[in-house]
C-alpha cells in the first residue's frame, strides 16, 4: 500500500533564526572556555560573507535600501543596516566601496568586463552574516527592478573577512586599502584616488572604540604579506567574539534576529548605521518617528554573570574559569522581590554576554520623564541549565561609556503659567 511521505513540521524564519544561537555559545560542560582576547590580534571571521554589486545605478540603488548615507564617489567603507518597511532590522552589514581599486579591475576582467568604462562605475562589497547571505541576495533582487547593476555572492574563499586590532589604538584612522605586498604596504587616504596597486579593501570598525579594522584578503594571502599588520598574531574567532561582548556590540542573525527588533534596540543608531538626515529609504518612516518622538526603553547591553551568593561585580571582566553553563537564548531575566520583565539574555561566552535590557530597570539611565524604577540594591538573575539541573546566576548590566554619552536625556516639558 502506498504510504505518503510525512511532512516535516513547519518552522517560521523567526523561530529558525533563534535556534542558530546554540552554535555560537559556549557550554562549559561541552568544551573549555576560550582564553581572554589578546591586546593585539587578527581573527578570520568565518561567520561573514560578501555580496558584490556594481553598475551605473549601484550607489543610487543602495541609497534607497540601506539606512546609512551612501555618498557618490566615497572611498571609505561604513557600517549600515537593511530594514523592513516597518522599520525592523533585517541585516547589519558593512559596505566596502570598490570603485577604482585593483581588486575591482581584476574582478571585472575576470567577469568579461569592458575595461576602463566599467572600472569607473560604482561598485560595493556588502559584508553580511554568512547564514543570511542568500536571504540578503533575494531581498536586494526583489527591489532591483530596472536598476542598472549586477549582483552576485562571492564564493567562500574568494575573499576572507578579517578583524584586526591593536589595544593601544582606540580609534584607527581611516584607510581604504592595504597592500598585499610588503613593498607596496602604504595605506591610501579616503580622499585619494586609486593607487593601491595590489591592494586589499578595508575599513575602520567604528561601532565602538577599540573594535579595530576590517580587511578583505584573498584566501591565498596571509597576514605576513602585509607590513601594515606586522606583529599581529592570528587568533580564533572566539577572541573577536569576546571583544564584541565586552564592548556591548551585537552582530549577525543570532544576536539581532531579522524582523524582530528596532535598530535603536540594537544600538545601530549610536553605531552610525543610520543617517537621520538622509532622504527616503525602506523603513525610514518609523525609524525617524521613533528617533524624534519615541522613547527607546530597551537596548542591548553587555552583562556579567556572577555567583548569587556574592556581590555584583563593579567592572565587566571576563572570567575564563567560570563554572556555570551559558543561559539559553532569550532566557528571561528576573528581579528579586519585584514584578516586571527587566530583560532577556541574548548570547554569551563564560560569564560575559549580551542582554536586551530595560534601561530604567537595570541601569541608572533615565530615558523618559517618568520616575525611574532602578535601585542600586536590586538583584537580577537568570536561570541556567547545567549538568546538575537548573541553577541560577546573578546578572549585572553595564552601560559602556561610548553608549552612555550618545543616549539622549528626556526633555522636561515646563508648564506655562
Amino acid at each position: 500500500m502506498f504510504s505518503p511521505a510525512r511532512r516535516q513540521p513547519f518552522i517560521c524564519l523567526r523561530c529558525l533564526s533563534r535556534t542558530t544561537l546554540s552554535t555560537r555559545t559556549y557550554s562549559n560542560s561541552a568544551q573549555p572556555l576560550p582564553p581572554p582576547p589578546p591586546p593585539s590580534g587578527a581573527a578570520k571571521l568565518t561567520t561573514r560573507r560578501l555580496l558584490f554589486l556594481h553598475g551605473l545605478d549601484a550607489a543610487k540603488f543602495l541609497q534607497g535600501i540601506v539606512a546609512a548615507n551612501v555618498r557618490p564617489g566615497a572611498q571609505s567603507g561604513f557600517f549600515a543596516a537593511f530594514l523592513t518597511a516597518q522599520g525592523k532590522v533585517l541585516h547589519d552589514v558593512f559596505v566596502f566601496p570598490t570603485t577604482g581599486t585593483q581588486w575591482y579591475k581584476r574582478t571585472l576582467e575576470g567577469d568579461g568586463g569592458k575595461g576602463s568604462a566599467e572600472e569607473n562605475e560604482p561598485g560595493f562589497l556588502v559584508e553580511v552574516d554568512a547564514g543570511q547571505a542568500e536571504m540578503l541576495l533575494k531581498h536586494v533582487k526583489r527591489h532591483k527592478l530596472r536598476a542598472k547593476l549586477q549582483l552576485r555572492l562571492l564564493q567562500e574563499g574568494e575573499l576572507d573577512v578579517w578583524s584586526v586590532w591593536r589595544e593601544e589604538e582606540k580609534w584607527t584612522r581611516h584607510s581604504s586599502t592595504f597592500a598585499e605586498k610588503p613593498e607596496e604596504a602604504t595605506s591610501v587616504a579616503p580622499s585619494s584616488s586609486s593607487g593601491d596597486l595590489d591592494g586589499c579593501l578595508g575599513l575602520v570598525d567604528s561601532r565602538a572604540p577599540g573594535m579595530g579594522r576590517r580587511i578583505l584578503l584573498p584566501s591565498t594571502a596571509t597576514l605576513g604579506d602585509l607590513s601594515t599588520l606586522e606583529g599581529l598574531e592570528e587568533v580564533p574567532l572566539s577572541a573577536y567574539t569576546l571583544r564584541r561582548y565586552l564592548r556591548g556590540v551585537a552582530e549577525g542573525q543570532a544576536e539581532i534576529p531579522r524582523d524582530n527588533v528596532l535598530p535603536m534596540n540594537a544600538n545601530l543608531d549610536t553605531m552610525g548605521a543610520i543617517d537621520f538626515k538622509k532622504g527616503c529609504y525602506i523603513g525610514q518612516e518609523l525609524t525617524i518617528r521613533t528617533h524624534h518622538t519615541g522613547v527607546v526603553r530597551r537596548r542591548i547591553l553587555p552583562v556579567s554573570l556572577y555567583e548569587p551568593s556574592s556581590t555584583p561585580p563593579e567592572k565587566l571582566v571576563y572570567d575564563g574559569n567560570w563554572t556555570l553553563d551559558t543561559p539559553a537564548q532569550e532566557t528571561e531575566i528576573s528581579v528579586q522581590g519585584k514584578r516586571g520583565k527587566p530583560g532577556k539574555w541574548i548570547a554569551g561566552v563564560g560569564n560575559v554576554g549580551l542582554a536586551m535590557c530595560r534601561l530604567e530597570m537595570m541601569t541608572d539611565l533615565q530615558v523618559t520623564g517618568e520616575p525611574s524604577t532602578f535601585s542600586a540594591d536590586d538583584r537580577f538573575s537568570v536561570k541556567v541549565e547545567g549538568e546538575n539541573g537548573e541553577q541560577e546566576a546573578g546578572v549585572k548590566a553595564f552601560v559602556p561609556d561610548w553608549l552612555r554619552g550618545k543616549i539622549r536625556t528626556p526633555k522636561v516639558l515646563k508648564r506655562v503659567e
